[in-house]
């Protein structure tokens, strides 16, 4: 509007110059009446023309502010109506989520129920038997055994899903003392320190994982330890074994999901959960071999942890 105007008088100067060079130049007799009359007849012309070109821009003002108006509306319809369905999409899937969860709860209690009264009468089976039944008997439990090793994963990966992300302090001495005692038929050498790390309650299914994944994959006799040494803010933790080790092609892999190669690789999700909680707790992990360039002496998963 104000360049509209702006326009208009620049231009109503510069006719009014020109009228006055003319007026001088063509009638230098002209009386002083005359000279107002056509003053006044030009000024008013002047008006009329600035009038008419202000209310031409007005007229595409007033259009465009009208577009400009509508498309807003428009926009606001539409935001009102993808919000409501955003709102309800939100409910739908709380109700799913909180359905799935139902049904997930009732399957992983009862299957484990199942697999315990299961795993017992294997066991009484396991006792009668000799020669190949009982072989077989014993094949049994490894598979109930390996059942409830899945029952488990799923219920650290619920429980992973819904913890908050907030960490605390922890202190790491208790949860590695508390995970070898399950392991009461394995030798595990571990030196006690008071160190204190930030992670959740979660970080005991690290320890249970790397234990349990070295007396599978270890055979008979053999030996675990169990090292922490504190860095720059940080402490790295090792758990070392005296087994079959893993070769350098699959020492990647063995943190994927189901791959079927050779040891810890597909066999489950154990590993791959191990990575997902020392990632969650800001750290890294990975594997050596126990004794440098020494596949066949062992196997090391080391891993970061952020001290508290």
């Amino acid at each position: 509007m104000l360049l509209a105007l702006g326009k208009v008088a620049a231009i109503t100067l510069l006719l009014m110059s020109a009228f006055q060079l003319a007026k001088t130049f063509f009638y230098p007799n002209i009386t002083i009446i005359e000279t107002h009359i056509s003053t006044v007849a030009f000024t008013t012309l002047l008006a009329v023309f600035a009038a008419f070109f202000v209310f031409r821009n007005q007229q595409s003002l007033l259009k465009a502010m009208t577009a400009e108006v509508r498309e807003r509306r428009r926009a606001e319809r539409e935001l009102r109506c993808s919000t409501d369905e955003l709102a309800r999409l939100h409910r739908q899937l709380e109700d799913s989520h909180r359905e799935i969860s139902l049904y997930l709860d009732i399957l992983t209690h009862d299957i484990r129920n199942t697999e315990n009264v299961s795993n017992l009468y294997a066991d009484l089976l396991a006792e009668t038997l000799e020669g190949e039944p009982a072989d077989y008997a014993e094949k049994l439990k490894r598979s109930i055994h390996k059942s409830i090793e899945i029952l488990g994963n799923v219920s650290t990966i619920r429980r992973i899903h819904q913890a908050t992300s907030g960490l605390k302090e922890v202190d790491l001495d208790t949860v590695v003392q508390r995970e070898i005692e399950q392991f009461p038929d394995t030798r595990i050498r571990y030196e006690a320190s008071s160190r204190r790390v930030c992670a959740d309650d979660l970080l005991s299914e690290v320890f249970g994982n790397l234990i349990g994944n070295a007396v599978r994959h270890g055979g008979p006799g053999v030996e675990i330890a169990i090292r922490v040494e504190g860095r720059d803010g940080e402490m790295l933790v090792s758990v070392e074994d005296t087994g079959a080790g893993i070769p350098d092609a699959d020492k990647q892999a063995v943190f994927h999901r189901y791959e079927q190669k050779r040891r810890g690789v597909g066999e489950g999700l154990g590993l791959y959960l191990v990575q997902i909680l020392v990632e969650r707790y800001h750290g890294r992990i990975w594997v050596e071999d126990r004794v440098p360039g020494r596949t066949e002496e062992g196997a090391a998963f080391r891993f970061t942890l952020q001290k508290a």
